[in-house]
């Protein structure tokens, strides 16, 4: 299949994506990105993340082990926005809606220098019961409608901390984009008799044969025909789940193992500790649309800045502007890659 000047329709977001793939070979005098992320210490005095030390709002962390949370020090969104800020349609160009929600802190160790890739099994797992934990608990709470967990990892993607770590926006509104991925999910159970939309694409042939990079019992990794990224990849159930919530103990335990799996190909492939921004897709929490809300299906997405090991992918001017992301990888090629690589090669 050709990866030359070919768009190709997302159906999750409802867009096109432009696979360029020639675009890879231009010639390049820009900045390269250059790891400096290793040799950290176990444990650094100066990090607000690590056991024992008091964070900027005088709080000391306890001596943790293990995966730990806390409520974010700095949070963007907070259940005591001021009620002022109440939505106001009066004025269709100066609209406005409170901006209220809760931020979580993840710690995935206390080991400063550790990282997702680095952890035992044990340790890897915990992770993902943490996960399915604080999802459970904030999806609950009446004021929030939207759970995103999330994972900025690597200084090239503006990370100032590198304790290893992720986040939580859980959120009084539903997001921009799980807002077009319900959308594209309900519409697509409406027209196939209820059929899942990300099972059909991972039961489509050519997604079985062309971009597939693992498959087993509970999920299967895959590079998404429309990738949006150079090394785009999701793990996504067998089982229609909605969300982490819905997982059972063997589920949960495949995906801290596959999710560890994928980052060591990742850094096999970047030949580096490789930075990474990780989306943990759970359906909405809303009462507005819970019947759309079971339409959804749970998906994890791996979105690497890098497009070869010494190059970051910017979005400049034409994908600003039009919203069309450019792809200089195509997918095909791009699976086969994290296929081949051996894992057991990976180091830490």
């Amino acid at each position: 299949m050709s990866g030359n000047w070919q768009r190709r329709w997302h159906p999750l977001l409802s867009q096109w994506v432009l696979i360029s793939a020639r675009s890879a070979a231009r010639p390049w005098s820009g900045a390269m990105a250059i790891s400096v992320t290793q040799n950290q210490p176990e444990h650094d005095p100066d990090c607000y993340l690590c056991p024992r030390v008091t964070r900027a709002n005088g709080q000391l962390n306890p001596d943790y082990q293990g995966a730990y949370a806390f409520d974010n020090d700095f949070p963007s969104l907070s259940a005591d926005a001021p009620h002022d800020a109440s939505t106001n349609n009066e004025n269709q160009l100066h609209r406005t809606a409170p901006a209220q929600g809760h931020c979580r802190v993840l710690c995935w160790s206390e080991h400063h220098d550790a990282t997702l890739a680095s952890l035992d099994q044990a340790s890897m797992r915990a992770v993902t019961r943490l996960w399915q934990s604080e999802y459970a608990s904030l999806s609950a709470r009446q004021d929030i409608e939207n759970v995103l967990i999330f994972e900025n990892k690597g200084v090239e993607i503006g990370v100032s901390n590198l304790h290893p770590h992720g986040q939580i926006y859980a959120t009084g509104f539903v997001t921009d984009t799980a807002t077009r991925m319900r959308d594209a999910q309900a519409a697509h159970a409406r027209e196939h008799k209820g059929e899942s939309l990300l099972q059909s694409l991972l039961n489509d042939p050519h997604t079985q044969s062309d971009l597939m990079v693992e498959k087993n019992q509970w999920f299967s990794v895959i590079v998404p025909f429309a990738a949006r990224f150079a090394y785009e990849t999701w793990i996504v159930p067998h089982r229609h789940v909605s969300s982490l919530a819905d997982m059972h103990n063997e589920e949960l335990d495949e995906l801290a193992d596959v999710y560890q799996r994928q980052v060591r190909r990742y850094d096999l492939l970047f030949q580096r500790s490789a930075p990474n921004i990780t989306l943990l897709h759970n359906a909405p929490c809303d009462s507005a649309r819970q019947a759309d809300n079971l339409h959804w299906c749970f998906h994890l997405g791996f979105q690497p800045p890098l497009r070869d090991p010494e190059k970051l992918k910017f979005l400049a001017g034409f994908e600003s502007g039009s919203n069309n992301i450019v792809n200089p990888v195509q997918p095909e090629q791009a699976a086969e890659q994290l296929r081949n690589i051996d894992i057991k090669q990976w180091q830490p």
